[in-house]
């Protein structure tokens, strides 16, 4: 809402457009200022809707597979074989017969 001293400042403004530019002048300049804001608003909707097209190319695109269900190998450290290896098959630990 405009308080009263918004309309003090606005009627001023439009005395002082009216001494400067003339009574004949005055509707040239605000038909020539509407077009000129007809243009830019023009201009920033052309390009919000290029910017818009260039950010929904990449959401077109279709979704990834998803992550195989494979069983992932044992580490190479967790499986030692052999006859240094603990257990049933390593003879707990002993050094082997000749």
């Amino acid at each position: 809402m405009l308080s009263p001293s918004h309309f003090v400042l606005l009627a001023l403004l439009i005395l002082l457009a009216l001494v400067v530019f003339g009574p004949k002048r005055l509707p040239e300049l605000g038909a020539s200022v509407g077009r000129a804001i007809q243009e830019f608003r023009k201009a920033s909707s052309q390009a919000a809707t290029e910017m818009r097209s260039a950010v929904d190319i990449g959401h077109n695109d279709p979704p990834p597979p998803p992550p195989s269900a494979v069983p992932m190998a044992p580490a190479a450290s967790a499986a030692v074989s052999g006859p240094d290896a603990a257990g049933p098959a390593g003879g707990g630990g002993e050094a082997p017969s000749p």
